[in-house]
């Protein structure tokens, strides 16, 4: 069964529905991205989908899969030369995937991006684990408000949406919390899926909390401290936390409502059908909705999928209960002193100190000291106040050497930190 298949036979269950904002229905909807696929002659090739807003993106990428090719999702927000490179290496493929619904490329902070390709079966195998946890109505409103450049914005909002009969809604303007959480108002918009900066911002526009039954947390490492402040200001909204990978089609576990609070800092307990295992510290993972490779990238692929067992690249491990946490990125890591140092460990104690709103640890090359640590921080508290609190808390190791606080921290198009800032 082809992914366009499985969508369209679950989108038919509602046809009546309204699945867009605009009023448009499953049934008509169906309708209008069959027809808009016919303008595909061929099958089974790559192309690549853009739009000029997030409904366009959508909408062009639907009737790719419905065309039975397959989409490469591509857009300006990565950077106009990425976007170009990519499409210059895939008009140039003339071969047929017929195994494959996406190709994902990356969008990182730097280095030459990666092509992740997923199954029609990883995907379809992803909404079904989805089911059995997340509880998406046909009276839901979900408000996409990430580019649909993401693989968890796709499948975990776009497609899962889709499936359960939600009407889809679409936040078009540049990110502002106060605009977001506006529009949430005046949509009545019901579910908003982010990364812990996405709500943190919103938080710090929302003191009596935000209109939302239902928040679905991915991307980054959620600390203890604002689990509890989402909770605290939001006790009639169901938070989820949640982890996943693009090589995974997305989700690997989850944290339900019920133990947000209780297990802060878990990302959950694995989804039917997942296995893990731990190997030096690394998660690995193994299911149906690994990925099929990188493209054009078999070393890589083999170094990352061995005996059907993806190698996350996540440091991680299980509580006695069976919870998940993740503890960081290999990549993240910082070598100081002959230590290994993530700079998640330095960031949950920073956000648990008062005034500080955001922060972001990394590692400086530095002559004299090798590689110092930097921590950068958005908030009321001072240097001095911040530097206090961190040397009754961190391990000698741990500290800082260097303490800035800043108007803002970059962050990619999705909201995820950029360390080297």
């Amino acid at each position: 069964m082809t992914l366009w298949e499985y969508l369209k036979g679950r989108m038919l269950e509602h046809s009546r529905r309204v699945a867009l904002e605009d009023g448009t229905t499953y049934g008509e909807l169906v309708d209008y991205i069959e027809e808009r696929a016919k303008k595909h002659t061929e099958r089974n090739r790559l192309v690549c989908v853009s739009g000029k807003s997030k409904t366009a993106h959508a909408i062009e990428i639907l009737s790719v899969l419905a065309s039975e090719n397959v989409a490469v999702p591509v857009d300006d927000c990565y950077g106009v030369e990425r976007k170009q490179e990519v499409e210059t290496t895939i008009a140039q493929d003339k071969k047929q995937y017929p195994e494959l619904a996406f190709i994902m490329f990356t969008s990182g902070t730097g280095g030459k991006p990666k092509g992740v390709m997923l199954s029609h079966e990883n995907i379809i195998q992803n909404l079904k684990m989805l089911e059995t946890y997340f509880a998406l109505l046909p009276d839901d409103k979900i408000l996409i408000a990430r580019p649909l450049m993401h693989i968890a914005v796709i499948v975990g909002e776009l497609l899962y949406g889709l499936i359960r009969g939600a009407t889809i809604q679409f936040y078009e303007k540049p990110f502002l919390p106060q605009k977001l959480k506006r529009e949430m108002e005046e949509k009545n918009t019901t579910v908003v899926c982010g990364t812990p900066t996405l709500f943190r911002n919103l938080l710090r526009v929302s003191a009596c909390g935000f209109p939302l039954k239902k928040c679905v947390i991915s991307g980054e490492r959620l600390f203890p401290a604002l689990a509890s402040a989402l909770s605290a200001a939001n006790p009639q909204t169901e938070f989820y936390n949640v982890y996943g990978l693009t090589e995974h089609s997305p989700r690997v576990s989850a944290l339900l409502p019920k133990d947000f609070a209780r297990k802060a800092g878990s990302v959950g307990k694995l989804l039917a059908g997942v296995q893990t295992k731990i190997e030096n510290g690394e998660l690995l993972v193994k299911s149906p909705c690994v990925m099929v490779g990188y493209y054009t990238d078999a070393a890589r692929t083999n170094a990352k999928i061995k005996n059907g067992w993806l190698y996350t690249g996540d440091v991680a491990h299980t509580d006695r209960n069976g919870y998940l946490y993740i503890d960081g990125r290999k990549d993240n890591m910082i070598i100081r002193s002959g230590l290994n140092v993530y700079p998640e460990e330095i960031e949950e104690v920073a956000s648990a100190c008062a005034g500080v709103e955001n922060c972001v640890a990394y590692g400086e090359e530095d002559d004299i000291e090798g590689n110092k640590i930097v921590l950068k921080y958005c908030g009321e508290v001072s240097e001095q106040t911040l530097r206090k609190f961190l040397s009754g808390k961190l391990a000698p190791h741990l500290m800082p050497r260097a303490i800035k606080n800043v108007n803002a921290l970059p962050a990619t198009p999705s909201g995820k930190k950029v360390r080297k800032c």
